[in-house]
């Protein structure tokens, strides 16, 4: 019993810091999406971490945080990658033609 209180309250620990780290990254942004952000790099983590823990054969407690840290990352490449698209499209699908090898 407290072995496992002892896991519980380590990874609580380890998701929190790394919950932090997330709120420092996005310091430039208002507080509801500073909010918003920590809240889906929170879920995110917890949801698939001991999934990709498995798939990767790593500690569950440092996947967790590593997708929780990671989170931001890929909501901000989707949203550059939306945006490009926005912009100018055209020149999104020459950049998808090259990286799919075609001419």
């Amino acid at each position: 019993m407290i072995e496992t209180t002892e896991n519980v309250v380590r990874t609580a620990l380890a998701v929190f810091a790394a919950l932090v780290l997330v709120w420092i990254r996005t310091d430039g942004m208002a507080l509801i999406g500073r909010l918003g952000v920590t809240t889906a790099s929170a879920a995110a983590g917890l949801a698939v971490g001991s999934e990709v823990s498995e798939w990767f054969g790593t500690p569950e407690r440092l996947t967790i945080v590593g997708v929780t840290v990671l989170g931001p990352l890929a909501l901000e490449v989707c949203a550059a990658t939306l945006l490009v698209i926005k912009k100018n499209p055209a020149a999104a699908l020459e950049l998808l033609r090259q990286w799919r090898g075609g001419k």
